[in-house]
């Protein structure tokens, strides 16, 4: 028992000195210090969450779709911000509309960097410059820009310092003022997205994304970046200067990079992590209920087809019967089913999905009514149009990136269209190759897509096929933006009413896109986790996490 007792404390005595040691390089030590000091450190909170892909590049330009907001939300104070209610106010503390809604003139709150410089106008102009300097093809989103502030088509790709007469100024410390080429009623909404974020010369270089992916750099935001690899975390710590400090519960954060659905699910249940965004739906519905599990985003699901002549890769694709013998020849709800998630997974009849909101009637999908159905016979009626049976097939290639929920999709899918006749060869790739390919390239036959809300207005997804939007433009047609051109410049009901007739366009008439089905991303939240909200982009902002384990 005395040998016994003499080892317990032994060990005792090893775990309490290596729990105050500072360690090296950790940065969260005291350095050098005083070699005879014991005493515990003070107890921090930490919070760990897991994405399910490595972030593109850091810049908040480029890093603004749903993997890469899950960590410039973090980093940075934008004007506005998408909120479960919707965009909201952020750094904008007044926001003034000319009469003939061109001129946007906003005040923004007292903020600091964490390099301790004030957060000014100037700041919230370079970060839109910036973006500008990187190009289109760096820049996913860069028509947030292009197709509303005056002279911004002048600057894509030119240095900042030549951007003399952008539509964006700052007309004093506080005060920012853009002018815009034409009324916009969301266009608040759009001061959310990465593009818009502030930024300094100091560190962001006109026409470099390369700077952020190393830390050193400052931050506006509720977290500042310490440690960066995509490729496996990102690490921060609380910024002491932003304005609303004093509300940040932790002092630590880390996202970690699990591509595997599984071992992010493990790492959940091991508590290795408190937050998982990346999950099996129909694994994780049947394990957890509604205290840990929850829907994240308005996200449409859908086969996306090459079929404008200058990129097609099949020309059977050209034919619109083609296409409607698709549209009609899947069966979502076996879909649905086959996931086998819940009710987080729902049939889809139309592009936009639920949850998108339509001024007078609450729900766009629900006033859009559905557009398209399974009808088999239809299918083959149709395809038989374009020469094809199923005693002549027609060969098409469906190119996906592989999870679980991915792979069902593909299977059913490749039953269902052999039911009317289309033998759908299978194609895999991984995430990063599969976007260049699919988005970049226009490298495909038949893709899957999906959407998440960048804003809460049907045009979030109806503008996808235009030209315009595309990098490599590869399905829409001219007369599907010539009706978004018309769009552009309508308020009100009027503009509900198009923004309908475009969809039925897209969908119903022309078979541009196949709806599959409407969801949310599964995500699971430890009970012992609050503060953070979910946003429509189906990703979440933790400025006001709290872990109380």
């Amino acid at each position: 028992m005395k040998k016994l007792f003499t080892l317990l404390l032994a060990l005792l005595m090893v775990f309490s000195l290596a729990a105050c040691s500072g360690g090296s390089g950790s940065g969260g030590g005291n350095g050098g210090g005083d070699g005879g000091n014991t005493e515990p450190a003070p107890t921090s909170k930490t919070f760990t969450y897991a994405v399910g892909d490595s972030p593109n590049y850091m810049d908040p330009a480029i890093a603004s779709d749903s993997i890469g907001s899950y960590v410039i939300n973090q980093i940075y104070y934008p004007l506005y911000y998408f909120s479960p209610d919707g965009i909201l106010p952020a750094a904008a503390e007044k926001t003034e509309v000319s009469d003939d809604g061109l001129v946007y003139t906003i005040t923004i709150k007292d903020n600091t960097w964490s390099d301790g410089q004030k957060v000014t106008a100037e700041d919230f102009v370079y970060g839109p410059k910036h973006a500008l300097s990187l190009g289109d093809a760096e820049v996913s989103y860069l028509a947030w820009i292009t197709d509303y502030i005056v002279n911004a088509t002048n600057y894509v790709g030119a240095a900042t310092d030549t951007m003399t007469d952008l539509g964006i100024k700052a007309l004093d410390e506080k005060t920012i003022e853009f002018t815009l080429v034409k009324p916009c009623s969301f266009f608040t909404s759009l001061l959310w997205g990465g593009i818009y974020y502030p930024l300094r010369p100091d560190f962001a270089p006109s026409g470099d994304y390369t700077w952020a992916d190393t830390v050193g750099y400052p931050a506006c935001g509720a977290f500042v970046p310490t440690y960066i690899d995509r490729a496996e975390k990102i690490e921060f710590a609380k910024n002491p200067n932003w304005f609303d400090a004093d509300k940040v519960k932790v002092d630590t954060m880390t996202a970690r990079i699990i591509t595997d659905m599984e071992a992010q699910l493990m790492a959940y249940q091991t508590e290795e992590i408190d937050f998982a965004t990346s999950l099996s739906a129909g694994t994780v519905s049947k394990m957890f209920d509604d205290k840990e599990l929850f829907a994240s985003g308005n996200v449409n699901y859908y086969m996306e087809l090459n079929m404008r002549p200058e990129t097609a890769k099949n020309e059977a694709l050209l034919d619109v019967n083609v296409r409607k013998a698709i549209l009609y020849g899947v069966d979502r709800q076996a879909i649905c089913d086959a996931i086998d998630a819940g009710t987080i997974y729902y049939p889809l009849y139309g592009f936009v999905p639920n949850g998108i909101v339509d001024p007078t009637d609450g729900d766009f999908r629900k006033s859009g009514g559905d557009l398209c159905s399974y009808d088999q016979e239809a299918a083959k009626k149709y395809l038989a149009e374009a020469g094809y049976s199923v005693d002549n097939p027609l060969e098409l290639e469906y190119y996906y990136n592989q999870n679980t929920t991915h792979d069902t999709v593909a299977a059913v899918l490749k039953e269902q269209l052999a039911a009317i006749g289309i033998n759908l060869t299978l194609k895999t790739g991984d995430v990063r190759t599969f976007f260049d390919d699919r988005d970049n390239q226009a490298n495909f036959e038949a893709a899957r897509g999906a959407m998440s809300a960048d804003y809460n207005d049907a045009l979030t997804y109806l503008d996808m096929p235009t030209f315009t939007y595309q990098t490599k433009a590869c399905w829409g047609d001219t007369v599907y933006d010539a009706l978004m051109l018309e769009i552009a410049s309508m308020s009100g009901q009027e503009r509900i009413a198009k923004l309908h007739e475009a969809e039925k366009y897209l969908v119903e008439d022309q078979a541009m896109v196949i709806p599959l089905f409407g969801y949310g991303s599964a995500c699971l939240r430890k009970p012992y986790v609050s503060g953070d909200f979910d946003n429509g982009q189906g990703n979440s902002i933790f400025w006001y996490v709290d872990v109380n384990k």
